[in-house]
């Protein structure tokens, strides 16, 4: 008797303990457009592709995410706080080629470094600046600063890339932890911002200005001053990301920016950020960017072009961005 009630006992902790389990992944996918798409896209391209399955492309497809990703975290930022910057692409392509530039002349990683992060600190000081203190439209004062950067990438490179030097090369081929050193200093940053965004004052009024603007400045926040702060830090993920995708590719390409420019601001929108602002968060943006950058990865593995894979980013962006309206 003793021992079927116990029996009983232990069933009955069994089953409580897989229906929490059970709750908490429904949780989660109630929670995010981008699982219910992205979790049977992986099931569908491992199917067509067996090469998408693998440990070695799975690092490829990080690599090629981490630095969107981190340029992802500022376009985040700006959302949540009621802007938009679209000059956040071209920023990274800009970041890229003056770093490689100054490389090229010194040869020192590390100088690249300092000069990609002075490139996006001095658009960030410009966006904020102009948006808090001129007034000006961000959705106007970013497509012209978008302008400038592009045409300072390519002026400088001449439309070519430049050549990164071996031990920045070296760097970007160099795993961490088993994964990509670019991967894991992108999964720093969200971390970083993840609890900035949560844990600190900061973050939470960014939150509130994004929300509410006239309640915030009603109860003595210095809204120019947070919002200021968010394009200069932005602008300094947009000079890392710059970077990161020299190390990545070996080279700095003046276009990167027109190609990453979707991806980024999809990946954003995919991940629930909302385009009215006080509404997102880093980590589902992170996997909004990795749905896209699946979808590219798996459709390349599959043979198709370029302009079809464009197409298919298109419906994803609108099917995701309907769930999160619906769901999110």
């Amino acid at each position: 008797m003793k021992q079927t009630i116990l029996k009983e006992v232990k069933t009955s902790k069994d089953f409580s303990y897989q229906r929490s389990v059970l709750n908490s992944l429904m949780g989660l996918l109630s929670r995010s457009s981008v699982l219910p798409i992205l979790i049977p896209l992986w099931i569908l391209f491992a199917f067509l592709a067996p090469s998408f399955a693998t440990l070695r492309n799975a690092r490829t497809m990080l690599a090629a995410t981490a630095v969107v990703a981190v340029a992802a975290i500022g376009e985040t930022l700006v959302l949540i706080n009621g802007g938009i910057d679209l000059s956040v692409a071209t920023v990274v392509a800009c970041s890229a080629v003056l770093a490689a530039k100054f490389m090229e002349a010194e040869g020192s990683p590390f100088i690249g470094l300092l000069v990609a992060l002075g490139i996006g600190l001095v658009f960030g000081i410009i966006n904020g600046f102009s948006v808090a203190k001129l007034g000006l439209t961000p959705f106007v004062l970013t497509l012209g600063t978008n302008l400038i950067a592009r045409g300072i990438a390519f002026s400088v490179s001449r439309g070519y890339a430049i050549r990164a030097p071996l031990a920045l090369r070296q760097f970007g081929r160099m795993n961490w932890l088993g994964l990509p050193v670019i991967v894991v200093i992108a999964l720093v940053m969200l971390v970083i911002f993840g609890l900035l965004l949560s844990k600190t004052t900061w973050g939470r009024y960014i939150y509130f200005l994004g929300a509410n603007k006239e309640a915030a400045r009603y109860v003595g926040i210095n809204c120019g001053l947070i919002g200021a702060s968010v394009y200069v830090i932005t602008g300094l993920l947009c000079g890392l990301a710059g970077y990161l995708s020299v190390a990545a590719l070996g080279a700095a390409v003046p276009g990167v920016g027109d190609t990453i420019l979707l991806i980024i601001i999809g990946g954003v929108i995919l991940g629930g950020t909302s385009l009215f602002g006080g509404v997102g968060s880093v980590w589902r943006t992170a996997l909004g960017v990795l749905l896209l950058a699946s979808l590219t990865n798996g459709l390349n593995l599959l043979g198709f072009g370029f302009y079809d894979q464009l197409i298919a980013q298109g419906i994803v962006i609108i099917i995701g961005t309907g769930l999160t309206i619906r769901f999110g």
